[in-house]
């Protein structure tokens, strides 16, 4: 069995609020009263009237706010740590390239300290097991280390990956069961019928389920896979248009079964 693999210190004061920016692109926040934690990787800061929203790079947490999609499983526990990290000292953002998404979010890494040591939360709710990879180029400056929670997570059978470990289904059976897996963690067993690809997509189908992943570093195994070959797939079930997708954001969450 093979496994795919911002000089000065400007100080702002707002009321209840002392928020530090550095012209390097980093900040400080204290106190955490005024984060509002959504789910596992969105928070909000209150600075002064305004909420500015965060979106944690480099992890997908299960949805508890989806417009179109129910809580999803761990989604509550993944959210509880979020607090939790959170709240044990002096908050510091990092940026990489892109410093805002589509929806006007900002996108960063977070550092908490923890009696005198950093603490990467991103990092950390990966390891945990309530988080999958989620890189999008060209944002990828701890990419080794989010797949290295990842493998330590998974070893480890923390959270999605322990509960996956017990629901095994083949691509039929999640097909037929569908409506009732949708937003959970499961293995599933897939025969590659065919293979659809795009310039960054590829689509890996038997029947009307899918593997579904993104082209770059991190997928390549799942992009050199083959019509014919058998493959066991750990992931968060979707639904889709066209049946139900497994989204793979590592080659870590793909074994080849055979050839």
């Amino acid at each position: 069995m093979r496994r795919l693999i911002l000089s000065g210190l400007i100080l702002c004061l707002v009321p209840s609020l002392l928020y530090m920016i550095y012209p390097s692109g980093e900040s400080m926040l204290e106190p955490p009263a005024h984060i509002r934690v959504f789910d596992g990787d969105t928070i909000g800061i209150n600075e002064g009237t305004e909420e500015r929203r965060i979106r944690y790079l480099l992890i997908d947490t299960p949805e508890l706010h989806h417009p179109s999609r129910p809580v999803e499983e761990l989604g509550e526990k993944a959210k509880l740590l979020n607090t939790v990290l959170l709240s044990k000292g002096i908050l510091r953002l990092e940026y990489d390239t892109e410093r805002t998404d589509r929806y006007g979010r900002s996108l960063a890494y977070l550092f908490v300290d923890d009696k005198g040591r950093e603490v990467f939360i991103n990092e950390e709710i990966i390891r945990a097991g309530l988080a999958l990879p989620m890189i999008i180029n060209p944002n990828r400056r701890y990419v080794d280390r989010i797949i290295e929670a990842l493998v330590d997570a998974k070893a480890a059978k923390r959270g999605l990956w322990g509960i996956a470990s017990e629901r095994v289904f083949s691509a039929s059976q999640v097909w037929s069961e569908a409506p009732y897996l949708a937003g959970s963690f499961i293995t599933m067993d897939l025969y590659v019928e065919r293979i659809e690809l795009s310039r960054n997509r590829i689509l890996l189908r038997e029947g009307k389920t899918a593997v579904i992943a993104y082209k770059g570093d991190e997928t390549k195994g799942v992009f050199s896979l083959s019509a014919g070959d058998f493959i066991r797939v750990t992931g968060k079930l979707q639904l889709s248009f066209s049946g139900c997708e497994l989204p793979v954001g590592s080659d870590i969450q793909v074994e080849l079964l055979s050839d």
